[in-house]
C-alpha cells in the first residue's frame, strides 16, 4: 500500500521523506548525550567489629550468620566478605535495576534481625551505601629507614592524615598497616596481694 502510494505520487513521497529527515535532524540536535551514564549497581557495605576476635572466630560467629540473613534480601547479585583480626566487612552488590536506598534499608533490617544471635561484645554494625564515585583518589605510602614503625604511624596519623581530613571535599582518610600504640602493664603479684 505504501509502495503503491509512493509510485503513483512521487512528489508526495519525496515531501514525506523530507519532513521525516528535517524532524530527525532537529530531534537529534536536542537529544541529550551522557558520556558517563549511570550503570553502577547498588552496593551496600556492612562493617562488623568484634574486638579481640580471631579471623576464624569472626568467620564462624559473626560473618556466616550475617551472610545467611542478608542472603534473604531480593535482588542480590553477589555477597563478598573481607575478614581480618577483630573486623569484617561484607560487600553486598545488587542487580542493576535495584534502587540503592531500598536495598540499604532491606540490608539494615536483615542485619538488625541477625544481630540478636551475634556475640554480645559485637560492636554495632556500620551499614553504608557505596558510591563508586567515592573511590580513593589518592593513596600514600610512607616508609622510613631511620624511624621506627610506631613513630612513623604516629607521624602519619597526627600530621598527615589529620591534615588531609581538614581539606574541603575529603570524605574519609583511612590509615592501614601501622602499629597502634600499646601500653603494657606488668603487675608485681607480691605488691598486688
Amino acid at each position: 500500500m505504501l509502495s503503491e502510494f509512493c509510485v503513483r505520487r512521487p512528489v508526495s513521497a519525496t515531501m514525506l521523506i523530507a519532513v521525516l529527515v528535517v524532524l530527525g535532524t532537529f530531534s537529534f540536535r536536542g537529544l541529550g548525550v551522557d558520556l558517563f551514564p549511570k550503570a553502577d549497581p547498588a552496593t551496600v557495605s556492612v562493617a562488623l567489629s568484634l574486638p579481640g576476635a580471631s579471623p576464624d572466630e569472626m568467620s564462624t560467629s559473626v560473618v556466616e550468620p550475617m551472610e545467611q540473613a542478608i542472603s534473604g534480601v531480593s535482588g542480590i547479585d553477589e555477597v563478598s566478605a573481607r575478614i581480618s583480626e577483630g573486623q569484617a566487612r561484607l560487600i553486598v552488590r545488587f542487580v542493576l535495576e535495584r534502587e540503592i536506598n531500598d536495598a540499604a534499608n532491606d540490608v539494615r533490617e536483615k542485619v538488625a534481625a541477625a544481630i540478636r544471635t551475634a556475640p554480645p561484645t559485637l560492636l554495632p554494625p556500620v551499614i553504608t551505601k557505596i558510591d563508586p564515585d567515592a573511590d580513593p583518589v589518592m593513596s600514600l605510602l610512607i616508609s622510613s629507614k631511620s624511624m621506627s614503625l610506631r613513630t612513623l604511624t604516629e607521624l602519619a596519623d597526627k600530621q598527615i592524615a589529620r591534615g588531609i581530613q581538614t581539606v574541603n571535599g575529603v570524605g574519609e582518610v583511612s590509615l592501614t598497616g601501622g602499629r597502634a600504640r600499646e601500653v603494657h602493664v606488668v603487675v608485681d603479684l607480691e605488691k598486688l596481694n
